[in-house]
C-alpha cells in the first residue's frame, strides 16, 4: 500500500476508487463470518443504514453481507438489541452504529432536550408528557401500544400523536430504540437501554463533536470533498442548523437556520494535521485524506450494493469516483423507470461494472432478476460470471431455492449451465 504523506497527495482516480472501496471494508471475504467480524466492519464503516423497502432484505442487513459475505443475520441483531453493542440513531440516515459514536452524537440529542422537557410541563406538552410516562411504567413499547395512540393524518408525515410524541422523545435522546416487533420501532428509556458507561461519557461541544465525526467519516470513505465528509453523518445539515422545537410546535414564523460551519472545520481539521489536502484526477473540489489513508494496489471486491449502502450514499460523488448516474426508480412510475424498481450497483474490483433490479420473491423462495444493465465499457464476458457467482452466494444466503432472470439471456444460461466461474481477483477467502 502507498501511504498517503505529505509529498504523495495527489491521486489517479483509480486509485481515488481503490482508496474509497478498500476504507469501506469491501474485498477479500473472511471465510466464516460471524460476530466478531461484524464487529469489526461496524466499528470502520460505523453506520448501517435502516429502511423500510424489503424487496431484497432489509438494507442494514445487506450491507454487511456485501463486505463479509454469508453471515449469520442473528449476529447483527444480537449487537443491536441484545448486548447493546450497536445502537439506533440519526447518523447518515436512521442507522445502526456503535454504541461508542453516542457520546459524539448527544449533540443533537441534548438540543432538543432542554426544549423537550419544559415543553412537557406546560399544558400543551401534557400528552408527550403522559406518552413518556408511560413508556417509564410499562417499559419498551410501539407506538400502537400506548392506551391514547392518536389517529393517523395529513400532518406529521401521517404519523399518529403517539407516533410522533415519540418520535420527539427519540430524537431528544430521552427514549432509544429496545429493539423491533417486525420492523416496528420499539421504545423505551434512554437509560434502560443504551449501557451506563456510553450515557456517562464526557460530552463534547458541538463543533468538537462534529470535528470527530468528519475525521471518522474520513476514514471510512478514504477520500472526499469536504461536502463528501460532512454528509457521512449529515454534519452541519438540516438536523445540525434547525432549532430544537419540532416543526409541528414551533412559531408559524419558523426561525432562521444557523449559518453552515463544516468548512472552517474542515480547515481547521487540516491546521491541526487530522486531515491532509490532496487533489484527485478530475475533480474540481479539494479533496481530503484521513491522516492514516493508505492506497491498495488492488482491491478483491464484488458485491451487490444496495441503494441504501454506504458507498453509495452521496450521488455527486458516487459519479465524481465512479462515472455512475444513479437515481432510486420506487417512486418513479412505472413508464419512466430506466433501469427498474431496486436496483442494485454491482461492484466488481474497484469499479462499479453494472447494475441488477433484484428482488426475493419469498412465496415462491426465488430471487429474481428482472434485469442487468452493464456500465460502459465493461465487457459482458468479463462481468456476467462474475455477477452470476455473486447471485448464487445471495440466494444462499437469503434461503431461496432458485434464481430466475428476466434477462438478459447470456446471464439466464450462465446460471443454467451451473457456471461456476470465479476469478483469481476475488477470491472470497479470508
Amino acid at each position: 500500500m502507498r501511504r498517503a504523506t505529505l509529498d504523495s497527495r495527489t491521486l489517479t482516480l483509480a486509485e481515488a476508487r481503490r482508496l474509497a472501496v478498500a476504507a469501506q471494508m469491501f474485498g477479500a471475504r473472511p471465510a466464516r463470518p460471524g460476530v466478531a467480524q461484524l464487529r469489526e466492519l461496524a466499528a470502520r464503516v460505523h453506520e448501517f443504514q435502516i429502511d423500510s423497502v424489503n424487496v431484497l432484505a432489509r438494507a442494514h442487513y445487506v450491507a454487511p453481507f456485501a463486505r463479509l459475505g454469508p453471515y449469520p443475520v442473528a449476529a447483527l441483531d444480537e449487537l443491536a438489541y441484545r448486548t447493546r453493542e450497536l445502537f439506533e440513531y440519526w447518523g447518515h440516515a436512521a442507522c445502526l452504529m456503535p454504541v461508542a459514536l453516542y457520546p459524539l452524537l448527544r449533540y443533537r440529542m441534548d438540543k432538543h432536550g432542554e426544549w423537550t422537557r419544559q415543553y412537557m410541563r406546560s399544558r400543551r406538552g401534557a400528552y408527550m408528557a403522559k406518552a413518556y410516562a408511560e413508556v417509564q411504567e410499562r417499559g419498551a413499547l410501539a407506538a400502537a401500544d400506548l392506551s391514547n395512540p392518536g389517529k393517523r393524518s395529513g400532518n406529521w408525515w401521517g404519523w399518529s400523536s403517539g407516533k410522533a410524541a415519540l418520535e420527539h422523545l427519540y430524537d431528544a435522546g430521552l427514549l432509544a430504540i429496545a429493539g423491533r416487533r417486525g420492523f416496528e420501532r420499539l421504545y423505551d428509556l434512554a437509560e434502560r437501554v443504551i449501557p451506563r458507561t456510553v450515557r456517562e461519557a464526557p460530552v463534547l461541544p458541538p463543533e468538537q463533536a462534529m470535528k470527530e465525526l468528519i475525521v471518522l467519516a474520513a476514514a471510512a470513505q478514504g477520500v472526499g470533498t469536504a461536502d463528501d465528509l460532512a454528509t457521512y453523518f449529515y454534519v452541519d445539515g438540516w438536523r445540525d442548523r434547525r432549532g430544537p422545537a419540532p416543526w409541528w410546535a414551533r412559531a408559524a414564523r419558523p426561525r432562521k437556520r444557523a449559518q453552515p460551519v463544516v468548512g472552517r472545520l474542515v480547515a481547521e481539521l487540516v491546521e491541526e494535521g487530522r486531515l491532509l489536502p490532496a487533489r484527485v484526477e478530475g475533480w474540481k473540489a479539494p479533496a481530503y485524506l484521513h491522516r492514516e489513508a493508505q492506497v491498495p494496489k488492488d482491491v478483491a471486491a464484488r458485491a451487490f450494493v444496495t441503494p441504501f449502502d454506504s458507498l453509495v450514499w452521496h450521488r455527486p460523488r458516487l459519479a465524481r469516483l465512479f462515472g455512475m448516474k444513479y437515481t432510486i426508480e420506487i417512486y418513479t412510475p412505472v413508464a419512466k423507470r430506466i433501469y427498474g424498481y431496486y436496483v442494485c450497483p454491482f461492484l466488481l474490483g474497484d469499479t462499479i461494472v453494472a447494475r441488477a433490479d433484484l428482488k426475493a420473491d419469498r412465496s415462491r423462495a426465488t430471487l429474481v432478476v428482472h434485469s442487468v444493465h452493464l456500465e460502459r465499457g465493461h465487457p459482458p464476458r468479463r462481468v456476467l460470471p462474475e455477477l452470476a457467482a455473486e447471485l448464487r452466494e445471495l440466494q444462499t444466503w437469503l434461503g431461496l431455492e432458485r434464481i430466475e432472470v428476466t434477462r438478459p439471456a447470456e446471464l439466464k444460461r450462465l446460471l443454467s449451465a451451473g457456471s461456476r466461474t470465479r476469478s483469481r481477483a476475488t477470491s472470497r477467502s479470508g
